[in-house]
């Protein structure tokens, strides 16, 4: 995982070409990508895909960690 790739344990690759790899944290778009240090609770979502997709899987970010 850095600003142009994501490996799955599988090797599979999704990598920065016609959809675009994005990283987000507390629903703010973060540039550390594998340099990022980790706090409780926060929301984080790695994005593959186009523009029209990233408010949909924004809004779908669950409160769940903070439940338990």
């Amino acid at each position: 995982f850095d600003k142009n790739c994501v490996t799955l344990e599988n090797k599979e690759k999704f990598c920065n070409d016609d959809k675009k790899l994005r990283f987000f944290v507390n629903g703010k778009e973060n540039d550390e990508f594998e340099n990022y240090v980790f706090n409780d609770l926060d929301k984080i979502l790695i994005s593959y895909g186009n523009e029209d997709e990233i408010r949909n899987q924004l809004a779908s970010i669950t409160e769940f960690a903070k439940n338990h």
